[in-house]
């Protein structure tokens, strides 16, 4: 594959860092985005000798870093909505050149489309002031733009819209007409986060997913420009894998060089699925559970996680949807959740197929006949098919796809024996990983204040998560913000 080449003077930067918004509840406390925002418009300007004229450089500092943002030496603007699509629209639609850099940092979110938003600093409760990320990629890669190449890096969370409370009835926010796709295109995308995770700051006012990505650039090749983004992605993901912050980059990468190729890489947007979003505002203790439930998977066609405890509470409809996140993009198929106790589960199949997959059509046939239509006719790739609260082994036998085909299948039951598949037994957690639950419930310091008797309510309950999130759920803090 070609690597995109281009010259620093004929390269742009639109960089925003937000950790101040109109909203106050949603400041970063301590900050974070600001730092990580001037730190990468460094490295362009002084590392890769990119003009600072063609840096737009957008901010929200808090109170206690805004004399960091004095000291940068580059002319700052407000990261208001009108001043971003002011930028976009008026300044960088009419620049010509090999590359643009989009660096973001800030909250964000996702809605029940799967659409990725940017909240400006000027967002309250009342106007969640947000850009449309999709759109604006769509503009930039299309002929309305004159700068060939985009490499968009974006250091936001992807919590979803629906769980946020006090959220208005309707998102709103900033679209972007486009015009026909170009052809000598390329665009690079990397996320922070999976789609439902947050995007997590350290207490040395960085993002852990930016200071990644700082580290990985700093390690390219001194005479390439731009680095090679893929190896820079791969090294951001061992980054933050080693960290264990419980989210993890994203990326795709989009090109077309002679009007008829294209070439495509975990598209988080792109990849159909119906996995719910968690239960459980926490989720500690089962690492190494995820990481082995993973190989027992790669192992064999169908995997059942069971209760040894056999009173349920265990975790084990959380453990599956934790791994369907965080594997999703290894099942470019996609993901189907099937919920055995609610509607025929033949029906929640089909239906499936016909809301995600073009010309998939299984009407007219008996139900075994479009069971089998889904097998064949499913879209390609590896393919992840999850069956929740199995009480009865023979409830799911004809709805099970061929041995040694692309279908890996997922079950949770409360079954302890006769098991005819592979078993992953699940029961309680370790006495310090109850512990720690507790503590991310109810607040380290409450805990810490009577550990005491923080330990005699873990071994009450068994250690076993639920019984944990019915002790917090009694004297839990209200107050959470999007992000």
């Amino acid at each position: 594959m070609t690597e995109l080449t281009a010259k620093p003077k004929q390269t742009y930067g639109l960089i925003v860092g937000i950790e101040k918004y109109h909203e106050s509840s949603w400041n970063v406390k301590g900050g974070g985005p600001v730092n990580d925002a001037l730190k990468f418009a460094e490295w362009l300007c002084q590392k890769q000798g990119v003009p600072q004229g063609n840096i737009w450089l957008c901010l929200s500092p808090l109170e206690e870093n805004q004399e960091q943002v004095e000291q940068c030496g580059l002319p700052v603007a407000e990261a208001t909505l009108q001043t971003l699509d002011n930028i976009i629209n008026n300044l960088l639609l009419r620049k010509s050149g090999d590359l643009l850099y989009i660096f973001w940092a800030g909250h964000g979110l996702i809605t029940s489309e799967r659409e990725r938003r940017l909240l400006c600093a000027d967002a309250t409760y009342q106007n969640w002031q947000n850009f449309d990320l999709n759109s604006l990629l769509q503009l930039l890669s299309s002929d309305f733009f004159e700068i060939r190449n985009h490499i968009c890096i974006i250091d936001a969370c992807a919590n979803c819209y629906l769980d946020i409370p006090k959220r208005p009835t309707q998102l709103g926010g900033k679209t972007f007409n486009s015009g026909k796709p170009r052809e000598d295109s390329q665009q690079f995308v990397l996320l922070a986060t999976r789609d439902g995770e947050k995007a997590k700051v350290s207490s040395e006012k960085t993002g852990y997913f930016s200071q990644a990505v700082r580290e990985a650039l700093e390690q390219a090749p001194a005479e390439i420009f731009p680095p090679n983004m893929r190896v820079v992605a791969e090294q951001v993901k061992q980054r933050l894998a080693r960290l264990d912050k419980r989210q993890l980059p994203t990326y795709w990468y989009y090109r077309s060089w002679d009007g008829d190729k294209e070439e495509q890489h975990l598209n988080p947007f792109e990849i159909p699925h119906n996995i719910p979003q968690s239960n459980a505002s926490k989720f500690v203790g089962r690492e190494e559970q995820l990481k082995q439930l993973h190989q027992l998977l790669q192992d064999n066609d169908i995997v059942a996680i069971t209760d040894v405890t056999g009173e349920g509470g265990v975790g084990k409809t959380e453990l599956a949807i934790h791994y369907s996140w965080e594997n999703l993009e290894n099942y470019s198929g996609g993901c189907c959740w099937l919920n055995v106790k609610a509607t025929d589960i033949g029906t929640q199949l089909t239906e499936f197929g016909i809301v995600n997959f073009p010309n998939f059509n299984p009407s007219g046939l008996s139900l075994d006949g479009q069971i089998q239509y889904c097998w064949r006719n499913w879209q390609s790739g590896n393919v992840l098919l999850v069956f929740d609260n199995v009480t009865d082994w023979a409830e799911v036998q004809r709805y099970l796809p061929p041995k040694g085909s692309r279908f890996k299948v997922l079950i949770t039951t409360r079954q302890r024996v006769g098991s005819p598949y592979p078993v992953f037994p699940l029961g309680e957690l370790s006495p310090d990983a109850a512990l720690e639950l507790l503590a991310k419930l109810l607040g380290q310091e409450q805990v810490e204040w009577e550990l005491d008797k923080a330990k005699i309510l873990c071994e009450h309950v068994g250690y076993i998560p639920l019984g944990l999130y019915q002790i917090a759920a009694i004297c839990r803090k209200p107050g959470k913000v999007p992000c």
